[in-house]
C-alpha cells in the first residue's frame, strides 16, 4: 500500500475519536511544555551569564598570566595580584604590543569593597543606586539628594551593622571607613541574603551612586594580566619569554609562580555546569513524558482491539502484516508529534511570560525544536510499536472466528 494512503488513513482514525485522541495527547503536551520551558529559560540564563563575561582572545596573539601562590595567606593580602611594576616590566619587552589587567566581567555587576573589623579584613558586595527602597529596620533610605549632593552616607545590611557596631541601633550615625574615606551610617536594612562570607554575592552595603563614583575609585582586579603580542611575533615563544622574565624578576616570584591562564576554561566550565543543570531538571520533568507514553500505548491497544473487524477486512482485501503495522505505527507518531508541537508552542509562551519578570530574555532555538520534535517522534515509535505489532499479527482466520 502506498505511504500517503497509510498516512491519510492514520489521520482519519485519529480525527474519528477526537476526544480520546486529545486526552491522550494532553500528557504529551504537558510533558513537552514543561521540558521546553525549562530548556528555554536555562538557555536564556546561560546566554545572559556568558554575555556578561568577557571571553578570551582566541586569535592566539593575546595570552594571559596569573599567579599560583605557594601559601593561601598570600592570596588574601591587600597587595595580592600582579603589581604595576610587573605590568610595566612586561610592557617594556620588545615583543609585547599591549598589556592590561584582565576583567572577566563586562558589566562589573558584582563590585565589592574591603573594610576592617579590628584586625580582620572583610569583603562584601556593594550596590550603588541613586536611591533605595529597602526593608529599613533603623534610620532611613538613601534618596536622590544624597546622590546629587554626593553626601558621604551609607546604608548597611544588619549583619554588617552587628559585626561592626554590635547592633543595628548602635550603627546609626556611626562612621563607616572604606579606603581612608569615612561615611555616615544613615540606615540599616533587614538581612535577606545571609551572613558575610566569600559565597555571599548579594549586596550588603549601599552607597549613593554619585558619592561612590566621586570618593571611591573602582577596585581593579590585578590577579591576571592580558598580554597582546605584536603581529609579527611568534606568540608562544614570546609568551615563554614573558613567563621566564616574571619568574626571575617579578615581585611575587618568592611567594608564587607566574603561570599561563586561559579565561575560556572557566567560561566553558560555567556553560557546562549550566547545561548539566538544565538537563537534570528537564529529565525530572521528562518523567511525565514516560507516563504520557504509557497512555499512548494504552490508547493504541484499545484502538487495535476495537478495530479488529477493520483489520480483518483489510487483510481480506490483500493488505499484508507490514502495512497493518505501519498504519497503527503512523497513528501513534502523528498523535505524539501533534502533542509535541502544541507542547512546544505552550512551553515557549510560558517561557516568554516568565522571562518578562527575569533579567534575561528567551528566544526560539534549534535545540528546543529538536527536543520537542525528536522526543515526540521517539515516544510515538516506542510506545506504538507493540500495539502495531499486535495488530499486524492478527490472522484473518482468527478474526473470522
Amino acid at each position: 500500500m502506498k505511504q500517503y494512503i497509510l498516512w491519510r488513513t492514520a489521520f482519519r482514525s485519529i480525527f474519528k475519536n477526537k476526544r480520546r485522541s486529545f486526552l491522550t495527547m494532553f500528557g504529551i503536551i504537558i510533558g513537552i511544555a514543561a521540558v521546553i520551558t525549562i530548556v528555554a529559560l536555562g538557555n536564556g540564563f546561560k546566554r545572559n551569564i556568558l554575555a556578561n563575561t568577557t571571553s578570551a582572545d582566541e586569535t592566539g596573539q593575546t595570552k594571559y598570566v596569573n599567579i599560583k601562590y605557594n601559601d593561601m595567606e598570600n592570596l588574601i593580602k591587600d597587595n595580592a595580584g600582579i603589581s604595576l611594576s610587573d605590568k610595566d616590566m612586561v610592557a617594556n619587552l620588545p615583543e609585547v604590543k599591549e598589556v592590561n589587567y584582565y576583567k572577566s566581567n563586562k558589566n562589573e555587576l558584582n563590585q565589592s569593597i574591603e573594610f576592617y573589623d579590628k584586625n580582620t579584613k572583610l569583603t562584601v558586595t556593594i550596590q550603588t543606586p541613586e536611591q533605595t527602597t529597602l526593608p529599613i529596620i533603623e534610620g532611613r533610605q538613601l534618596d536622590l539628594a544624597d546622590s546629587d549632593g554626593m553626601n558621604k552616607v551609607v546604608v548597611l545590611d544588619e549583619v554588617v551593622a552587628k559585626q561592626l557596631y554590635g547592633s543595628s541601633k548602635n550603627a546609626l550615625n556611626k562612621g563607616f571607613e572604606v579606603k581612608g574615606q569615612v561615611f555616615t551610617v544613615v540606615g540599616v536594612t533587614a538581612n535577606t541574603s545571609g551572613e558575610i562570607s566569600v559565597d555571599n554575592y548579594e549586596p550588603l552595603v549601599y552607597f549613593p551612586k554619585k558619592t561612590h563614583n566621586h570618593y571611591l575609585e573602582k577596585i581593579e582586579d590585578h590577579s591576571t594580566l592580558s598580554i597582546k603580542f605584536k603581529e609579527q611575533e611568534k606568540s608562544e615563544e614570546a609568551f615563554e619569554k614573558v613567563l621566564t622574565q616574571l619568574n626571575v624578576n617579578g615581585e611575587s616570584r618568592l611567594i608564587g609562580e607566574y603561570r599561563s591562564y586561559d579565561p575560556n576554561d572557566e567560561i566553558k566550565q560555567l556553560g557546562s555546569i549550566l547545561d548539566q543543570l538544565t538537563i537534570f531538571i528537564s529529565a525530572v520533568a521528562g518523567i511525565s513524558l514516560f507516563i504520557a507514553g504509557v497512555g499512548v500505548m494504552n490508547m493504541m491497544y484499545i484502538s487495535v482491539s476495537e478495530r479488529t473487524k477493520e483489520i480483518g477486512i483489510r487483510r481480506a482485501l490483500g493488505a499484508n502484516a507490514k502495512s497493518i503495522k505501519r498504519q497503527f505505527l503512523y497513528e501513534g507518531i502523528i498523535l505524539t508529534l501533534s502533542g509535541g508541537l502544541i507542547g512546544y508552542i505552550f512551553g515557549m509562551l510560558i517561557a516568554y511570560v516568565a522571562s518578562s519578570a527575569l533579567p534575561f530574555s528567551v528566544r526560539p532555538d534549534v535545540t528546543t525544536v529538536f527536543i520537542s520534535v525528536g522526543t515526540s517522534a521517539l515516544i510515538g515509535i516506542l510506545f506504538s510499536y507493540l500495539p502495531a505489532s499486535a495488530a499486524s499479527k492478527k490472522e484473518l482466520i482468527d478474526i473470522l472466528k
